[in-house]
């Protein structure tokens, strides 16, 4: 049984059960009237609108119909039906004498509804009020509040708001998001070539988070942009250290670090081998093995990726080693390796290379922020025959 049809079951028995005991002196057609029955008949017709409008109709807010109310809220809101959700948490609120604890509850939903609505002005307004309650209801208005200014890259009042948050279990959790707000701070100010703010906000990311690879990572970049290449590389190879997953993430700004600084390659090619031996990664081992291939060549680097698709065979490495091959043959050899090559191009061209730790979600590039579950430092590189 589908989730939807679940639902309108659950509605449907809450509001027989509460109209039944209400007198039974009445008779069926007296107690059920023709709008239930449309209400009904429309939700099972998945016709929402009118659905919405019959039973807000039929059944008049009480007590007794209070859970019927939420419940139909609840369902339109898991269908995505947020502006439905919104009307019928509107109407409870306008048309009810309930407990106060119960209106602070069904507010809170109503946040929610405008949030997910993309209401985000009444969503602020409404989290702003019921923050100045106390226990759950202050601490969910504050989450609802939160996500607001995540959500309009408010990253100043997210602050402000995310230490208020952090205490007890959360603490970390918050803790990591602040440090993830002032990441965002820095990015902001070095768009617009801000490096005094933008250096602040990353010592002020690392008080919060102190392994946060973001943080690390927007450093060096501060330090490139500044010219303090050797900075920028001390900084850059801290990753390896606190989340050596990430590391592919750093290897464009790294190599250009040490480009800049007239170094030699040595020195990269000894910390990215380091790298290999904490973590399998093709983007690590690709990268080394471009490196190296003034001294190997063609043939010896083609050699060195081969071995190490026998350890830690990947897709996007066999594409390269079939690049390598490729061009020093001829004829039908050449012709049979480019059809490979488009087959395997074509096995992990839809294939997310991102996923989510904490939900699952997957994605093609890399966030921060998980899309689905909201957490931040949760997206990692997929591992395997499809990703690094």
């Amino acid at each position: 049984m589908d989730d939807r049809l679940l639902y309108i079951l659950v509605v449907f028995a809450m509001a027989i059960g509460w109209l039944l005991r209400g007198d039974q002196r009445l008779k069926r057609s007296e107690i059920l009237g023709p709008n239930y029955y449309d209400a009904v008949n429309h939700l099972l017709n998945e016709d929402s609108d009118r659905a919405v409008a019959a039973f807000i109709e039929e059944l008049k807010v009480n007590p007794d119909t209070l859970e019927t109310h939420l419940a139909l809220g609840g369902l339109m809101r898991r269908q995505g039906e947020f502006e439905k959700a919104v009307i019928v948490h509107e109407n409870i609120l306008a048309n009810s004498r309930l407990e106060r604890e119960v209106i602070l509850n069904v507010q809170l939903e109503l946040a929610r509804d405008y949030l997910l609505a993309g209401l985000l002005d009444r969503a602020e307004q409404l989290s702003v009020k019921l923050s100045g309650e106390k226990g759950q209801v202050l601490e969910q208005s504050r989450k609802i509040m939160l996500e607001v200014y995540e959500t309009e890259k408010e990253w100043e009042q997210a602050i402000a708001v995310g230490q208020q948050l952090a205490h007890g279990d959360n603490t970390e959790k918050y803790e990591k998001a602040i440090s993830h707000y002032y990441c965002e701070i820095a990015c902001a100010s070095m768009e617009i070539k801000n490096f005094d703010t933008a250096r602040y906000a990353i010592s002020e990311a690392v008080g919060h988070y102190a392994n946060n690879a973001r943080a690390t990572l927007v450093h060096g970049k501060i330090d490139l942009a500044e010219g303090k290449y050797q900075e920028a590389i001390s900084i850059l190879t801290r990753i390896r250290d606190q989340e050596t997953v990430y590391v592919p993430e750093s290897l464009k700004s790294l190599s250009l670090a040490y480009s800049k600084a007239g170094l030699p390659m040595d020195g990269l090619c000894q910390y990215l081998e380091s790298c290999l031996e904490i973590i399998p990664s093709i983007s690590i081992a690709l990268a080394l093995a471009t490196l190296k291939r003034d001294q190997m060549g063609d043939e010896a680097m083609a050699k060195y990726i081969a071995d190490y698709l026998k350890r830690n065979p990947t897709i996007r490495g066999l594409t390269q080693l079939i690049d390598l091959h490729i061009d020093n043959t001829r004829g039908i050899a050449k012709q049979n390796l480019t059809i490979l090559r488009s087959f395997a191009e074509a096995l992990v061209a839809d294939k997310p290379a991102y996923q989510c730790q904490a939900c699952g979600f997957q994605l093609k590039r890399m966030a921060w922020r998980c899309p689905s579950c909201k957490d931040w430092s949760t997206v990692k590189p997929i591992f395997g025959l499809e990703g690094e």
